[in-house]
């Protein structure tokens, strides 16, 4: 299989933004788009087999779910989107470098848990990326989706990605609400502005 990991300039992606679930004590975390507006609720927990993660719209509506089916070395994880089961991703063993298949969404995942920088591939096209960014001391992964209509399974995505990531991870970039990314990062085909990079007081 050969993946194009090259991105146009002129590509538009919507940039969304999720704090790591896993240290949000009240079960819930809200995503929200570059100018912090609410978009998302990500509700649920880990730990136990078949915990459930659900991704309801800002109205209540229940968009996807992410159900864990297995633990040990290659843990597993089903996907469901308007209540069908549309895939599953395990983990790979990919020390630095992960690739990983989702089933029945065609979908690559292309990264290294180190980083916490993801890209996802369907065929040649890319689906959405990942990268961590901080905001006011604030830790979260910034999503940029190429359509709309895959936001919830990229969150959901994510969100795994996430609790596989290894907690000692490069440092984020520091972005504000508001901000857009522009330009050509060497990893994920964007670069932040250089304001962005300030150190925040």
């Amino acid at each position: 299989m050969v993946i194009n990991l090259s991105l146009r300039s002129g590509d538009w992606m919507r940039q969304l933004y999720l704090r790591d679930h896993d240290t949000d004590l009240h079960g819930t975390t809200v995503i929200r788009n570059y100018q912090g507006r609410s978009l998302y609720l990500l509700v649920g927990k880990w730990g136990a087999l078949h915990d459930v993660l659900s991704l309801y719209s800002i109205s209540g509506d229940l968009l996807a779910e992410v159900k864990q089916l297995s633990f040990g070395i290659i843990p597993k994880f089903a996907l469901f989107k308007d209540r069908q089961k549309v895939g599953t991703v395990s983990k790979s063993l990919g020390f630095v470098r992960e690739v990983i298949y989702i089933k029945g969404l065609s979908w690559v995942v292309v990264g290294s848990p180190f980083s916490g920088k993801y890209r996802v591939f369907k065929k040649n096209h890319l689906v959405f990326s990942i990268q961590p960014v901080a905001f006011t001391g604030d830790y979260y992964h910034e999503l940029k989706v190429k359509n709309e209509e895959d936001e919830p399974l990229a969150i959901l995505v994510a969100s795994v990605l996430q609790h596989w990531a290894r907690r000692k991870q490069s440092s984020p970039l520091r972005v504000h609400w508001g901000s857009v990314a522009t330009g050509n990062d060497a990893c994920l085909g964007y670069q932040i502005e250089p304001s962005q990079l300030k150190k925040q007081k």
